[in-house]
């Protein structure tokens, strides 16, 4: 969802949420939910309160004492709520049924509260690590329940297809793989604090432009293997209790309409017990209900009392949908404990914790880039440094629903000058005057231009340069002075003409409320660079698979996903086009060799995952973290696939010198393709190759493994 629309202005600006007490965190999951209740019989006429029995059993009971009208009432968001929030269900106090508020959260607590504001979530993607993610979602949902919200809207979870789409600062990667296990690991961060997790935007919501209407025209196969498989990773390995709809079409049907996408592909298939609440508003008609939406928010435009009724008696939905929507809500309520808690205290931001998390995530996720004759990091005695660029006096944000009003944030160019010491000279100029910014440089040791871009909800980004100036800046600097360092804060790719000039470039994301402590830190290397590139950079602005106009932003009404599964790198590496940064990519102050890959067994049956192991050697000077990459080519047999897709990766962490032997297992959908004619994903016989390196195109060790049926 994004800020208040022309449509839901008045309302979405009130507060639309109930308040919990928030003691501590809830259960994350229905074995620990029933494990962890208490043996507290029913209290008199509720027999649902009868925390001894599972959250299904006790949502059955319930429903069995509800009326029509209190079962609509479940189904639709409101107004009235005692907190600041986002969204709102009203409680049945007849039933002691309690409020839901909700709140944006992809990039911290968004409410119309302060909160801590964390790095953009692509900078979970970039880090390689899934307890990064973890941590990231633990931060969002601790400050969630302080504010007395029962659910997060995040994390965003839809593949960056185009690379100018206004929301890829959102979401995680260009990968599946990638994509999906990152959310998942933040879906369990999230709810570890009693939080209910909301992955969105399902599905194919891959574009701001037209993202109302457009239609996305997916053949089956991209559909599950490119554009389910992050969702469906999210639901096995974070057990959401809740899913939000998209605005757009699925093969012409509305997604919070669509059965297949609802009920096929997300409960059948992905195995989600949750509730699906619709984006704002994102509802077409009562009917959704029968396709599997159980909630409309913000308000009841389709699903309440009257057209309920009216679409009862048409036929358009059954009693039984009605019951098993409200079932479904209901179950995730008990699931998260929402029924034991007061429901009106909240409880302060730990801020400390907050901007701690936020620096730690800046850190691991910062790509390196380039860093020509080991220009970075600086040394202490680098004494005069110039810093160009408005960004570097600022705190880049992605604008829309995940723009965090922030606790606090601060500057890149204060955090340079404490790090460089009294005696150093420092001087700022913030780029508008090219020559008065290039004659800084000339005089300095160093220049540390920072740019950035801009990505919203609501809008694509016009072009892949960056906006302004900032070319024109970043060349006349670099010709003032070899040495000069480029500080990217942007949400995705920007093209670099200036590439050739310049001594290192840095890509530190949208970095945070920290994010100036963290590049100081990385600039001087008392962190040492590890990020890797979540999605590919394009070396020109039409050198990218969605390419043509009927392909995005697309043409009358419909965007034409021709390139198929072929999406990011794997599009790069099937036409064997050259980018200017693959995907996977990241330099570090030291330096990492591989060797040795060895497989526990060379060949396994379809069903069986790949065991591999391979070491690693940190032979740099610098303790550092490496995000090593496991790649799988598939047998051409039956269905084509790309030169190498993502199969699994790990992030190790040496000293100076040190070796690890890494172990990493590829599970068998990783091997799989989605075979239209059974309907199913499927691992065919044959050989596969399998290839480690420190990106997608670089992989120096390779082996061969043999599936038999």
């Amino acid at each position: 969802m994004g800020p208040p629309r022309p449509l839901v202005r008045v309302a979405t600006t009130l507060a639309f949420c109930a308040a919990l007490t928030v003691p501590g965190p809830g259960p994350l999951s229905h074995a620990q939910s029933t494990a962890s209740a208490a043996s507290a019989g029913a209290e008199g006429d509720r027999p649902w309160t009868d925390r001894s029995l599972s959250p299904s059993d006790r949502a059955d009971l319930l429903l069995n004492a509800m009326t029509l009208d209190e079962k609509v009432r479940m189904l639709h968001g409101t107004i009235g709520s005692p907190v600041p929030t986002t969204g709102y269900i009203a409680p049945i106090r007849r039933l002691g049924v309690p409020g839901v508020t909700m709140t944006d959260g992809p990039a911290g607590v968004r409410n119309g509260q302060k909160a801590t504001e964390l790095p953009a979530p692509v900078a979970q993607a970039a880090s390689f690590d899934t307890e990064v993610a973890r941590e990231y979602g633990r931060t969002v949902g601790s400050e969630a329940r302080a504010r007395g919200q029962s659910q997060v809207f995040g994390p965003g979870t839809n593949i960056q297809r185009v690379p100018v789409n206004g929301r890829n600062f959102e979401y995680f990667s260009e990968d599946p793989y990638l994509s999906g296990s990152m959310a998942g690991a933040d879906t369990v961060g999230i709810q570890s604090q009693g939080v209910i997790a909301t992955v969105k935007h399902f599905a194919a919501n891959n574009q701001e432009t037209d993202r109302m209407t457009v239609s996305a025209e997916i053949g089956e196969r991209a559909l599950h293997e490119i554009y389910g498989t992050p969702f469906d990773l999210a639901v096995r390995q974070g057990e959401p209790g809740s899913v939000m709809c998209s605005y757009n079409r699925v093969n012409t049907v509305y997604a919070c309409s669509n059965a297949h996408t609802l009920r096929t592909m997300l409960r059948s298939r992905f195995g989600f017990e949750g509730y699906v609440v619709s984006d704002y508003p994102s509802t077409h008609a009562t009917s959704d209900l029968a396709a599997g939406l159980n909630v409309e928010l913000p308000l009841s435009f389709h699903v309440n009392p009257l057209s309920v009724r009216a679409a009862l008696h048409r036929g358009d939905i059954t009693k039984e949908d009605v019951d098993r929507r409200v079932r479904e809500v209901l179950t995730v309520l008990f699931r998260f404990g929402l029924f034991e808690r007061d429901g009106t205290a909240t409880s302060p931001i730990d801020e400390a914790a907050g901007n701690d998390a936020a620096q730690r995530v800046a850190e691991q996720s910062a790509v390196l880039l380039k860093n020509d004759d080991d220009a970075l990091p600086l040394g202490d005695a680098t004494s005069r440094i110039a810093v160009i660029g408005a960004a570097a006096a600022d705190s880049a944000q992605g604008g829309g629903s995940s723009k965090v009003d922030p606790l606090s944030e601060d500057r890149a160019l204060d955090a340079i000058k404490e790090r460089a010491g009294g005696s150093a000279h420092v001087t700022y100029h913030d780029g508008c005057d090219t020559k008065a910014a290039a004659e800084a440089a000339r005089s300095a040791d160093v220049a540390l231009v920072f740019a950035h871009d801009k990505e919203e909800e609501g809008s694509d980004r016009s072009g892949l340069s960056l906006p302004g100036n900032q070319d024109e800046l970043i060349s006349k600097v670099a010709a003032a002075n070899s040495r000069t360092a480029v500080v990217l804060q942007t949400g995705g790719p920007v093209l670099m003409p200036w590439l050739p000039q310049v001594a290192s470039v840095l890509e530190t994301w949208y970095p945070g409320a920290r994010g100036g402590a963290a590049t100081a830190r990385l600039l001087w290397g008392d962190v040492n660079p590890s990020g890797k590139l979540p999605q590919t950079f394009p070396a020109a602005e039409d050198e990218v698979p969605a390419r043509t106009r009927a392909q995005y932003p697309g043409v009358d009404g419909t965007a034409h996903y021709s390139e198929g599964i072929d999406v990011g790198y794997r599009w790069y590496d099937k036409t064997d086009t050259k980018p200017l940064f693959p995907f996977g990519h990241g330099l570090s102050y030291s330096d990492f060799t591989y060797s040795g890959l060895r497989l526990e067994k060379n060949s396994g049956g379809p069903d069986d995952p790949v065991k591999l192991s391979f070491t690693v050697t940190n032979n740099g000077k610098r303790a550092g973290s490496e995000a090593a990459q496991v790649y799988v080519s598939k047998p051409d047999t039956e269905a084509d696939s790309p030169p190498r897709e993502l199969g699994g990766f790990r992030k190790v962490s040496l000293g100076s010198g040190e070796t690890e032997r890494v172990q990493v297992s590829v599970a068998p959908r990783q091997l799989s393709f989605w075979d239209t004619e059974t309907d199913g994903f499927r691992v065919r016989k044959g050989e596969y190759g399998v290839a480690v390196g420190p990106s997608s195109r670089s992989l120096p060790l390779g082996a061969s493994y043999q599936v038999r049926e």
